[in-house]
This record gives C-alpha cells, structure tokens and sequence, in this order.
C-alpha cells in the first residue's frame, strides 16, 4: 500500500526541476516575452487597443517611460531599460540554472546581505545620475537591471529548491 509518510531525516535530493521551479521559470519566461507584445501587435497592425492593453497590463511595475524604453520595429517595449534587463536576467538565469547548476544550487545559502550587493549597482546608476555625478545611459540601466535580475533569480531558485527539500523532508513516498 502507498501513503504519504512524515519522515525526519530524510536526505535533502532536491534539484530545479521540481513543479515549483518549473512553474516560476514558466511563468518568467512567458511574463518576460509579454514586454516584447506591445510593439510587436502594433507592428502587426493588429487591433489599436490590443497594444494599449498589452502596455497597460506592465504599468503598475514600471514607469514606461518611453525615452527610457528599448524599441522594437519601432515602438517601446511595454517596460524601461531597467524593467527589460531584471526581466531578461531573471527569465536566463532561472531556464539556464537548472542544466548549468542545478545540483549545485543546493549547496548554496543566500544571506540577508546577498541580494543587497546585486541592488547596489541599480542605486548607485539612481543616484550618481541625480547626483549630476555620472549620467546613466540604456546600456547602464540595462546592465544594472540585469544584475539586479541575477541577484533575484538566485534568490528565488534557491528558496525554491529550500522549499522543495522541505516538502520532500516533511512528506516522502513510501510502500
């Protein structure tokens, strides 16, 4: 007969590719190519208010400053420099991970200081931009978007994988 079993002690197997990750990995991919909508149906000429929407759905996240956009045939992208750099970062790391490191991934712990060295450089780009100290560009936004990206994808692969060996700890197969 098979049951679920509470067990302790149970050695911690988890890799990322358990339904949590795949899920969140899924879910950044396709929240990811949702910024590249907009321009794209204007560029289709699908329906006028099709790219208004597809806009409006990444406003509460970003400013969609337009100047401060990537184009794509033309048009902004539905978020900022910035927004475009976490986004792509975040989507690589969380699909690349998994073939790259995905064993590894458990041996890693991410401390409370961590997370705050990959935001560091988006602060510093902010501020030494409204300094007047250091003007920032696409390329800087982007980049330091992207780092911010990388930092907030390891944090959330390796919850992720804590959550799966707990899961696995607190309730295994057993006949």
């Amino acid at each position: 007969m098979r049951f679920w079993k509470r067990r302790s002690g149970v050695e911690s197997r988890s890799t990322l590719r358990g339904m949590a990750y795949t899920l969140v990995a899924i879910g950044a991919a396709l929240w990811t190519a949702g910024t590249l909508a907009a321009p794209l149906l204007a560029c289709t000429g699908a329906h006028p208010g099709a790219s208004a929407v597809a806009r409006l759905v990444y406003a509460p996240m970003c400013h969609q400053d337009t100047d401060r956009s990537w184009r794509v045939c033309g048009r902004p992208v539905s978020v900022c420099h910035r927004c475009s750099g976490i986004y792509a970062a975040f989507t690589t790391v969380l699909l690349v991970l998994p073939i790259a490191a995905g064993r590894l991934i458990r041996r890693l712990r991410m401390r409370k200081y961590t997370l705050a060295v990959f935001l560091l450089p988006v602060l510093l780009d902010y501020f030494l931009d409204v300094a007047g100290l250091l003007a920032n560009s696409p390329v800087s936004r982007t980049a330091t978007g992207a780092l911010a990206g990388i930092g907030l994808a390891l944090f959330v692969a390796i919850g992720t994988a804590e959550l799966e060996d707990e899961r696995r700890t607190r309730f295994t197969l057993s006949s």
